[in-house]
């Protein structure tokens, strides 16, 4: 399958003082970058799929209340979603030039990716979004929009997706995806796979576990060998349940990894580029049109998997 990476240097985050704010690694988009740049010289071009705007006010409304929408000019609202106090002080102009116009050229990057993953049978790796905590009325967890559950509304809008068409969303961050679980609750063509963990925010996912086979929670602390013992066994049961999707996304949240100041588990960095591995084969091999994003990670180290799992990505024939 193809393989592209959809970038713009406007994803990172700029806020004076956000980095005693929250954990975030603010520039840890543009950063990978500059990692893949490094290894690939010139040759990085001809990969990449630019994303030259943010995404628009309109198309966002295809996802999120016009009430949600508004209030987000004003500081108090996006103090709330960054879980800030100290944000709702600062300018708004200030908070939407450095948080939301990156959040909004992140989106941007992940249509973009939906769009050609479909088009190209490609698989796409979106070196931001994965915003899975933010549900049609509000936002959480430093998620302002939910740009995978906006792709699946837009594609199906753009007819490149019908109603007979299967979706699947893996979802491998840390922290389970309780936005994104908002916007699917009664939609069958949609298939979630969320390995998490349970004792860390938001928490353990509610109702009867045997009607949600492939939400699976994990204790605080899990090792390596643990978790891919539990993903290598649990994923191809996904893969077994639903046999056509016409596309997939895939959350690679870097903040699995031991020591990451969020996550809680304590996945080694060898073992988290195993699970990247695993999962791409997994989705190469079933020739699924893909979507991937960075979603969480909040160490000094998650920009270098970004890379290596994009360079795994262009490297894998």
């Amino acid at each position: 399958m193809n393989s592209l990476l959809a970038y713009s240097p406007h994803y990172d985050f700029h806020l004076p003082g956000i980095a005693a704010l929250h954990p975030f690694d603010v520039k840890k988009y543009s950063r990978a970058w500059g990692v893949l740049l490094q290894r690939f010289g010139d040759e990085l071009a001809k990969y990449r799929l630019q994303i030259d705007a943010p995404v628009s006010l309109e198309t966002l409304g295809l996802a999120h209340s016009y009430e949600y929408l508004a209030s987000l000019s004003h500081s108090a609202a996006i103090s709330r979603v960054v879980e800030s106090s100290l944000v709702k002080w600062l300018p708004a102009s200030l908070l939407q030039k450095g948080l939301l116009i990156p959040a909004k050229y992140a989106v941007a990057g992940t249509l973009a990716a939906a769009r050609t993953a479909i088009d190209d049978q490609a698989i796409v790796f979106n070196l931001g979004g994965g915003f899975h905590h933010a549900f049609r009325d509000r936002g959480e967890g430093f998620c302002f929009f939910s740009d995978a559950a906006l792709a699946i509304q837009l594609l199906r809008a753009e007819k490149r997706l019908n109603s007979a068409d299967e979706v699947l969303m893996i979802d491998l961050d840390a922290h389970r995806g309780n936005g994104f679980e908002s916007y699917i609750a009664s939609d069958a063509m949609v298939h979630n796979f969320d390995m998490y963990n349970f004792q860390t925010y938001p928490g353990l996912h509610p109702g009867d576990a045997d009607e949600f086979p492939f939400m699976l929670p994990l204790r605080a602390g899990t090792e390596t060998e643990g978790y891919l013992d539990i993903l290598r066994e649990e994923l191809p049961r996904l893969f077994a349940h639903v046999k056509q999707p016409k596309l997939a996304f895939y959350n690679a949240g870097t903040d699995i990894l031991k020591g990451d100041k969020l996550g809680g588990l304590s996945v080694d960095y060898n073992g988290v580029k195993a699970r990247d591995h695993f999962v791409l084969d997994m989705l190469a091999t079933h020739k699924i049109p893909t979507v991937i994003m960075t979603s969480g990670g909040y160490s000094k180290d998650s920009y270098r998997l970004i890379a290596d799992l994009a360079q795994h990505l262009l490297e894998t024939p």
